[in-house]
């Protein structure tokens, strides 16, 4: 019976430290575990808040130089001189809107020379103008070449007297 005693006292330590590491593991492998879910969520995140094409290219831009259209005052005419970038995140679009710059270029003049002069005078118009110009071009690209053309309208410079 000794023998039988000894065997199970030299055994127990075994176990325990058997035990001991299944359950530091167990720990471990759950630490890990949730650490990447956190990570992944966080990665989620940060997509959602940047568009997908910023993920994967560098924004292109193409350069319009100079629009010098009339508009109209309340009194007389003012002038507005323009200049805008497109960005878009695919070379290929710029390539298409570059296609049809003689459209693109009818549509902004068009789009210009319908505001009044006290509307552009007012603080706050770059934001609607952009949006506006945008949209102007992306209908025209859309209606051309079935495209939608540039993913934003950038003021480079705006004159009005």
């Amino acid at each position: 019976m000794t023998d039988e005693v000894k065997e199970t006292k030299s055994k127990l330590p075994l176990i325990i430290a058997a035990v001991v590491l299944v359950v530091a593991l167990a720990g471990g492998g759950g630490w890990w575990y949730f650490q990447q879910q956190a990570k992944q969520q966080a990665m989620a995140e940060v997509a959602q808040n940047v568009p997908a094409a910023a993920l994967v290219k560098k924004p292109v831009f193409l350069p319009l130089k100079k629009f010098v259209v009339s508009v109209p005052g309340d009194d007389r005419l003012h002038y507005l001189m323009m200049e805008l970038s497109l960005m878009s995140y695919s070379q290929d679009q710029l390539d298409t809107v570059g296609e049809y710059m003689p459209v693109v270029r009818n549509a902004v003049i068009t789009l210009l020379s319908e505001q009044h002069y006290n509307e552009l005078a007012q603080p706050g118009v770059m934001k609607p103008l952009q949006e506006a110009l945008r949209g102007s071009i992306q209908t025209v690209m859309n209606d051309m070449a079935s495209s939608k053309g540039i993913d934003q309208v950038l003021i480079t410079k705006m004159v009005i007297q």
